[in-house]
């Protein structure tokens, strides 16, 4: 691997707001991961105080301390989303939709021996035993914008990273992004002054396509135990996977005054990334009086190994009508691997139940995300390590989030509606906020020893998105506004 380019991609592209190869950023997106659950829970959101579902396993695990007998269900999902992006005044609009499993669980519930002659209401009551698999985040998004840029092109970009690292063209490294704008004469050296220059003009057309899909999960192993129905405590072991892929091509048309010809260039960007961690929790849930539950949970950090593989070429032809000339480049491939810790997260949760007509509960999570840290694997570069720590600490604060939700019960059915908000993550700059709010609402019928439970869950977020910086120039941003439209239906049995 070349080293010194990797870097000056990795620094480099922490500067565009696009997250490919650039490491601070992908460790905030494997961060932000939320407790998986079953549809119920989904709709209702504040789970940390409530305990009782199979979501609990993967979420406070003293909450399956509330088991009386053993259970299973399964919760496929439809997932939806829609971006709106302006860039340059114009908008575009992106869609796109997937089916997938968002939890599958189980938990067995054992009776604790009691001598002959003691209570049965006292004492250790119980011990039960989860196993589940969650799916903690999507990725699969699409997203566009484009427009007329009358400020600057990309090939600014190009001279100015040209500029920074090399001299002349023959210290231009070979496949590197620098070398291939020049190669493709999209760039010039001038020689008195030692400095590359853009060859193209402005007001050219930029577009640019980003395509992203996998997903993070987990497979959660948890207990949790009775104490007098009063008492509940759980712990939780989590085996985190994630698959994260990126396919992005940026494309500009106009005109290029050195070569006097029209010019259309595509920028291409791809990203594997794969990796696998270990996490734990702990939790305890309280009744100081039968109506009010008390819930609290530590989820420590997980421990992450991650290989990434990033990808670039640069391709740009001459010519309006027809092909005057071509240059093609292969695409250069630059693997990395890196340990990774995401932050503790600490959760309290209170719930206050109506006798036998539902509850209503709220969540709060605390997270700092300046705590994300990174660690060599396998002698991996120390100066690339050390900077996107560096990053971290500059961009990233601690956040809260809240969520608060509610059941109504009537006979066998159950009303459910929650919100939910994800604190902004980011050391605050100017009045944007990065939060993410969740609206959600559902259904759910029980009838003897069988259940099924439908939700809708609405998400919006906005975000920034530009396809390259300038130093000390300001550029254009493509406005995002993000919005998930997802259902989740659980079917499960008691046994």
């Amino acid at each position: 691997m070349k080293l010194r380019v990797l870097f000056s991609l990795a620094v480099i592209v922490a500067a565009t707001g696009e997250l490919h190869a650039q490491y601070s950023e992908d460790a905030l997106r494997f961060s932000r991961s939320q407790w998986g659950s079953t549809a119920r829970f989904k709709a209702i959101g504040a789970q940390t105080g409530v305990g009782g579902d199979l979501s609990s396993v993967g979420g406070n695990p003293a909450g399956i301390g509330f088991f009386t007998r053993s259970e299973l269900s399964i919760t496929p999902q439809f997932n939806g989303y829609n971006n709106s992006s302006n860039y340059l005044g114009q908008q575009t609009i992106a869609r796109g939709d997937k089916l997938g499993l968002a939890n599958a669980a189980v938990v067995f519930h054992t009776r604790a021996a009691k001598p002959k002659g003691a209570k049965l209401d006292q004492g250790w009551l119980s011990f039960n035993f989860g196993l589940a698999y969650n799916q903690t985040q999507g990725f699969d998004n699409t997203l566009g914008y484009s427009g007329k840029n009358p400020k600057n092109s990309i090939a600014d970009y190009f001279a100015e990273s040209a500029s920074n690292i090399y001299g002349a063209p023959n210290t231009l490294t070979s496949g590197s992004l620098e070398r291939m704008a020049y190669d493709n004469y999209l760039i010039g050296y001038d020689n008195p002054g030692g400095y590359y220059f853009p060859e193209t003009e402005v007001n050219n057309v930029q577009t640019k396509n980003d395509l992203r899909y996998g997903r993070q999960s987990e497979v959660n192993f948890s207990f949790g135990a009775n104490y007098s129905n009063q008492f509940y405590i759980g712990a939780s072991i989590g085996i985190a996977n994630i698959n994260y892929n990126t396919s992005d091509t940026y494309k500009e048309k106009g005109f290029n005054v050195t070569e006097n010809n029209d010019y259309e260039l595509s920028y291409r960007q791809s990203q594997i990334t794969q990796g696998s961690g270990i996490n734990g929790k702990i939790g305890a849930i309280y009744r100081p009086i039968p109506n009010i539950r008390l819930g609290a949970t530590i989820e420590s950090p997980t421990w992450f190994t991650i290989d990434d593989s990033y990808s670039e070429g640069l391709d740009t032809k001459y010519g309006k009508n027809r092909v005057d000339s071509q240059f093609v480049n292969d695409d250069e491939f630059y693997d990395f691997t890196y340990k990774l810790r995401t932050p503790l997260k600490i959760s309290t949760g209170i719930a206050y139940f109506f006798e036998d007509k539902g509850f209503i509960s709220a969540d709060l999570d605390y997270v700092d995300y300046s705590t994300i840290n990174f660690a060599q694997a396998n002698s991996g570069d120390i100066q690339v390590i050390s900077d996107n720590n560096k990053a971290v600490l500059s961009k990233y604060t601690d956040a809260i989030n809240f969520r608060i939700g509610a059941e109504y019960k009537i006979d066998k059915l159950m009303l459910r509606a929650g919100y939910g908000s994800q604190g902004d993550p980011y050391v605050p700059t100017d009045s944007k906020s990065f939060k993410i709010s969740t609206y959600s609402g559902g259904l759910g019928y029980r009838i003897n020893n069988y259940y099924i439970d439908l939700t809708y869950q609405k998400v919006s977020s906005n975000s920034e998105r530009w396809p390259y910086a300038l130093n000390n120039i300001p550029t254009s941003i493509a406005n995002v506004k993000n919005s998930r439209n997802n259902v989740f239906l659980t079917i499960g049995s008691r046994f």
